[in-house]
């Protein structure tokens, strides 16, 4: 159902597609980065290990119990 060169046509296309962004977007951006971001990055990482623990604890805990039960009867 294709055209002969359709491939030839998607590839030129593609390659334009290519140039028109290295055009477009800037090879350099300035930006600044402030001492709070760092202490933000800390504070992530410091809440995503709290919750990490608090979620392998809470399930560890419920299978203590239910082994101890089991055993127990």
């Amino acid at each position: 159902m294709g055209y002969e060169g359709d491939g030839e046509v998607v590839r030129a296309m593609q390659r334009l597609a290519i140039l028109a962004l290295l055009i477009l977007v800037p090879m350099r951006a300035d930006a600044y980065v402030d001492p709070g971001s760092g202490m933000l990055i800390w504070q992530g990482l410091v809440a995503l290990l709290g919750a990490a623990l608090m979620f392998v604890r809470k399930p560890w805990q419920v299978l203590k119990g239910w082994l101890r039960r089991l055993r127990g009867k």
